[in-house]
């Protein structure tokens, strides 16, 4: 089952500057990491109200991954595989298979509009 909203992704240019910007607006950083594959800066934000954003700023900006990634919303789920396969049979695409992560495991999906989903496992979920 979908548990909680998580973040919403988005692609910057310059990730220090974005994030100068960004907490301005109220966000502050709650953690940072190299993304290997596709290479990337990343900064997570967090709101006084605890929502979420991704800040990403790729280095290979040719990889087929960035067009996932670089704009999409992240939700928790307590059971990948069965909300992944609820969602194909309501016309959601998988772009992006169940893959371990460098903080979580996830997968990407498209919705029926082209919306990007990041489905992630909820931390201490066994599933």
């Amino acid at each position: 089952m979908i548990t909680t909203f998580l973040h919403n992704g988005f692609a910057v240019e310059d990730l220090d500057k974005a994030i100068g910007l960004y907490k301005k607006l109220g966000f502050r950083v709650v953690g940072r990491f190299e993304k290997p594959e596709p290479k990337a800066h990343v900064a997570q934000l967090q709101s006084k109200n605890v929502t979420g954003i991704e800040l990403w700023q790729f280095v290979d900006l040719n990889h087929p991954q960035v067009k996932y990634i670089r704009q999409h919303i992240a939700v928790a789920s307590d059971d990948l595989e069965k909300d992944i396969e609820e969602l194909v049979k309501q016309g959601c695409e998988v772009v992006i298979p169940i893959t371990k992560g460098v903080i979580l495991t996830y997968a990407f999906i498209r919705d029926p509009s082209g919306n990007y989903i990041e489905i992630a496992k909820e931390p201490g979920s066994s599933k």
